[in-house]
């Protein structure tokens, strides 16, 4: 049965509704220009500050030849940079195609042939890694980088930060005076339907899945999240989610947009991220339960001022005679890149009947049950594979034809298993073995296609394994070829230039036989117990 959208939001009498990013920009800064926008740790950045250097940027990009619908590739953490840069694209009606920081040179290499921008842009490090040599390693050259057959269409790499013979410095280009007639005339063509960004998320295989969304998704998710929380005037939101992916990007950064408030973050760790939060005021929290954990077994969390604090994950520990608001309880929503971000909304309180519900369906949205098999509805409380359609869902995938991403009326099979019960969604698992780890997600495929390229490793077979404090930790099984003798320790340091480091096998078996099934398939369950028992 397809479930139609019964969920209310109180949307904001007052507020106005941006349909592009820079619109969204520009209304704050006619509002309230000198309110942080971003703050991490020491360094911040008001408004008014992000609209006056992404103007300049803007001008300076549009004179290289960067204009609508061009893309652009970011090599950013979190920070101003990343800021100026994505609305400066966003403002001229360029594409932002931001690149994962953690990505291993071959992992860049894949995102760089599937996005095909010709200009990137990046900073030379950020927390011990080298940006400039990782790009380097990526193109297999010390020398000029620019005209490597492996990303043809690379031609430009532009730093924000740092020198490289190949790159040309912003810092040294970028106008003091922006051009603002030529920004505004290119800002003024940009409409909600304009691609803003493709998002690389792990898809089912080894290839990136780049995922394409326009201006009207971006806008619209992030209000409707702004709504659904509630979001106040001024809001202080502590997140601790990269921009490059859309819990930082959308539910975080444009989420806190709508109501003019700031996104407070910290790059340190233990008691000094305790300390930014404290400092910086923050109302709410963002973050993934192995954080919040983390910041709850602080031994300075019970001598904190938590006064300014009204929601958040890390609420929920603070004893109750400490509670500045009453917290009532918290739910749970669902959401994934497709969708620009959450496809449900989570209830400010749940009864007992609906306990480990994943919310109610977002307005705007369609959900709906199927047989994954025979692709028949199925019925209240059934379990089946969960698609979805709506005003916040892509565009379509980098590279794939609409045919091959969408059924014939527009929904999209999500691969998670799930089931609506009164109208509450319920997540039962993935139908394929993706893995969520801290709240990244991996291909199995990818890990193992990597562990086969080193030496003398014959099978490999990446499972996620349950783990209290991050959900889920990847585990990977190998056989050793025949008279071969594998060192963990060894394989683990050949397999961490391959692979994002959240993607490193946690636990890792090496046996001469796996267990198997009677059609001589791993048998995945008694797999999973070796893992756990022997990892």
């Amino acid at each position: 049965m397809t479930t139609m959208a019964t969920a209310h939001l109180d949307w904001p009498k007052t507020a106005p509704v941006p349909a592009t990013l820079p619109a969204l920009l520009a209304w704050n800064v006619a509002t309230h220009a000198d309110r942080d926008l971003l703050v991490i740790d020491e360094a911040r950045i008001t408004y008014a500050e992000v609209d006056a250097r992404s103007a300049a940027f803007a001008a300076m990009l549009l004179t290289a030849g960067v204009g609508r619908g061009t893309r652009v590739g970011m090599l950013l953490p979190n920070g101003a940079d990343f800021l100026v840069t994505f609305f400066a694209l966003g403002r001229i009606g360029a594409v932002a195609v931001p690149v994962s920081t953690l990505s291993s040179p071959p992992e860049l290499a894949r995102i760089f042939r599937s996005a095909g921008f010709s200009l990137l842009i990046s900073t030379d490090a950020y927390l011990g890694t080298n940006f400039i040599k990782r790009i380097e390693t990526m193109l297999g050259a010390s020398g000029p980088v620019i005209g490597s057959t492996d990303v043809p269409h690379l031609r430009q790499v532009w730093l924000w930060r740092g020198q490289a013979a190949w790159a040309l410095s912003i810092a040294e280009e970028l106008p003091t005076t922006p051009k603002e007639t030529l920004t505004a005339a290119a800002e003024a063509l940009v409409v909600p339907a304009d691609t803003l960004a493709i998002i690389y998320t792990s898809g089912s295989t080894s290839e990136p899945k780049g995922v394409l969304h326009s201006h009207g998704t971006f806008l619209r998710s992030s209000r409707r999240w702004s709504a659904s929380m509630p979001y106040r005037d001024a809001d202080r939101l502590f997140v601790a989610s990269p921009m490059f992916w859309v819990g930082g990007l959308i539910t975080s950064l444009l989420t806190i947009m709508q109501t003019g408030g700031a996104v407070i973050s910290s790059a340190k760790n233990g008691s000094a991220i305790l300390d930014v939060i404290e400092r910086e005021r923050c109302t709410t929290l963002q973050v993934w339960p192995h954080l919040a954990r983390q910041i709850a077994d602080d031994p300075t969390f019970g001598t904190r001022d938590w006064s300014a604090m009204r929601a958040g994950s890390v609420l929920a520990m603070i004893p109750s005679e400490r509670h500045p608001r009453n917290p009532n309880g918290f739910g749970f929503a669902m959401g994934m890149t497709e969708t620009a971000g959450p496809h449900s909304i989570a209830m400010a309180t749940i009864d007992d009947d609906h306990c480990g519900a994943m919310g109610l369906l977002a307005p705007g949205m369609e959900h709906r049950i199927v047989d994954s098999e025979t692709g028949a509805l199925l019925g209240e409380g059934e379990p089946g594979e969960l698609h979805v359609r709506g005003d916040t869902l892509m565009l379509g995938y980098v590279g794939r034809e609409r045919a091959d991403t969408f059924d014939p009326d527009g929904w999209f099979a999500t691969g998670d298993i799930c089931s609506i019960r009164d109208e509450h969604l319920f997540f039962h698992g993935r139908r394929d073995a993706m893995i969520k780890t801290a709240g990244a997600n991996v291909s199995p495929a990818e890990v193992e296609a990597a562990l086969l390229t080193l030496p003398g490793i014959a099978e490999a077979h990446v499972l996620g394994v349950p783990d209290s404090v991050r959900g889920q930790i990847v585990g990977a099984l190998l056989v050793p070829r025949e008279g071969i003798v594998l060192n963990r320790e060894t394989v683990l340091a050949d397999a961490r230039p391959l692979l994002s480091s959240y993607k490193i096998p946690r636990k890792l078996v090496i046996a001469d036989t796996l267990p198997l099934t009677a059609t001589n398939k791993l048998d995945r369950r008694a797999a999973l117990r070796m893992l756990e028992e022997q990892g």
